[in-house]
Formats: C-alpha cells, sequence, structure tokens
C-alpha cells in the first residue's frame, strides 16, 4: 500500500499507539505520536462488583470501546473463570469486537456502520421489552445506547471501568514539535476535545481524520477539515488514509 509522504500525529494512548504508528509507516507514511488520553482503571464499588458477580442474569453485555473490552473482561474473569454461558456480547466497533472474539466470545457486531446507531439497528435488538442488560463503558460515555436500550422496553446496568485523562505531558509534547503534521489521528470524542485544549490556536492547521459520523460532525462544528475513516481499527484507518494521500 502507498500512500505518499504525508505527516501523521498520531494521539492514541501511549500503551496503544505502537502497533498503529508501526503499521503507518510500513504504510510510507511520516508518524509522530502525541499521547492525548491516560486511561486510567477504576476501583469498582461493592455495588459494581455485584453487577459482575450476577452477570448470568443479564441478556447481552455491551462493550462501548477496546478499553472496555480489555478492562471488562479482566474484571469478569475475577468471578467467572469461563464466560457465562450462552450470554450474548455486542461490541462497538470492529476492534473491541476483534478481542472479545479472541477470548471466544460470541460477538454481535453491524456489517455496515461500527458505532452506537449500528448497533442498534441489529434485528436482536428490536423487541427487547424486559431484557436487561449490561453496558461496559468509560466514565461519561456516550447515553445514546443506554437510553435507546431503555426506551425500547429493557432495563440497563452500567458499568464504568476506567477514565480518559489528558496526559500532563501533551502541551509540552506538542509545543517541542518542529514541523506541523498534515493530518492528526483523533479516535473518541475524549481526544478530539483534548487535541482541541493542547494545540489551542493550531488546532485547524492539520486535517482531522476522525472515526464516527458524529465525531465527524463536532470537527465540523469547530471548523475543521474533516476525513472519516470507517472505524477506529487499524484497518479502516489506513484506507481512509490511502485516499487522503491520493488526493495530496
Amino acid at each position: 500500500m502507498t500512500t505518499g509522504r504525508l505527516h501523521i500525529l498520531n494521539t492514541r494512548p501511549a500503551h496503544q499507539a505502537a502497533e498503529l504508528t508501526s503499521a503507518l509507516r510500513a504504510a510510507g507514511l511520516a508518524v509522530t505520536e502525541l499521547p492525548l488520553l491516560d486511561i486510567v482503571v477504576r476501583e469498582l464499588s461493592a455495588a459494581e462488583q455485584r453487577l459482575l458477580m450476577e452477570m448470568d442474569r443479564y441478556d447481552g453485555v455491551f462493550f462501548i470501546s477496546a478499553n472496555a473490552a480489555r478492562f471488562g473482561l479482566d474484571a469478569a474473569a475475577s468471578y467467572w473463570p469461563q464466560w457465562p454461558w450462552r450470554l450474548q456480547t455486542y461490541a462497538v466497533g470492529h476492534a473491541t469486537a476483534e478481542l472479545l472474539a479472541a477470548a471466544g466470545l460470541d460477538v454481535a457486531i453491524p456489517a455496515d456502520r461500527a458505532d452506537s446507531e449500528g448497533l442498534l439497528q441489529l434485528p436482536a435488538l428490536q423487541e427487547i421489552t424486559g431484557k436487561c442488560f449490561l453496558l461496559m463503558r468509560g466514565v461519561g460515555g456516550r447515553e445514546l445506547l443506554r437510553r435507546s436500550l431503555e426506551a425500547r422496553g429493557a432495563q440497563v446496568d452500567v458499568l464504568e471501568l476506567y477514565r480518559r485523562e489528558l496526559p500532563p505531558a501533551a502541551a509540552q509534547q506538542w509545543q517541542a514539535l518542529t514541523q506541523v503534521p498534515d493530518i492528526v489521528l483523533l479516535t473518541s470524542p475524549d481526544a478530539l476535545r483534548h487535541w482541541q485544549q493542547v494545540a489551542g490556536a493550531g488546532a485547524l492547521q492539520p486535517a482531522w481524520l476522525v472515526v464516527s459520523e458524529r465525531m465527524a460532525e463536532m470537527a465540523r462544528a469547530s471548523g475543521a477539515r474533516v476525513l472519516q475513516a470507517q472505524g477506529a481499527d487499524k484497518l479502516s484507518l489506513l484506507h481512509a488514509l490511502e485516499d487522503a494521500a491520493g488526493a495530496h
């Protein structure tokens, strides 16, 4: 794959950035890493731990991100060495689905839209009156999925497993850059907000590559030049950058 010599700013968390950076460089891109998120695991309360202990009473578990899948599986393993029999899992995003599938779980994910809106279109989630679901996410996550499931008659419990914080070194790292990137990768709404906070007046200089229609709307409202990938997974980002390089 040839993508030209675009300069990309990879803003993924430090522990998640290396694989994507390697793939982008292998595709012929110049890459600088500037983590805009620190993922901090929460200590769960007794009531939150009880949700995990009683996980077999749910009709399905939703994982809102790859971090939710990673931390949720770890937390559940303390009570369930084997995943509860026939407990369906739902993933928002292909990277999240891959983590769940690698753990041997049966994963439902929309084929054509890797976001909450796409998930809500799944046939299995249309008639759900009286069903119970567990939603695993980060603190302050989007409410669309929970509210929509409840509006359809389901009971939804939310388990917030981690917080997203702005790394204290981010502003200094941005100021130390000697070259403004062509494109900044923003794979979550928190990263987008942190980018504006860190870069200030310079935030609009690069184009913003975002991973959902919701983020694209946020970026346009901010005045950015917007590129949109089909998801936050590596392949979707590479395809979007290949298209951008072709137009470069």
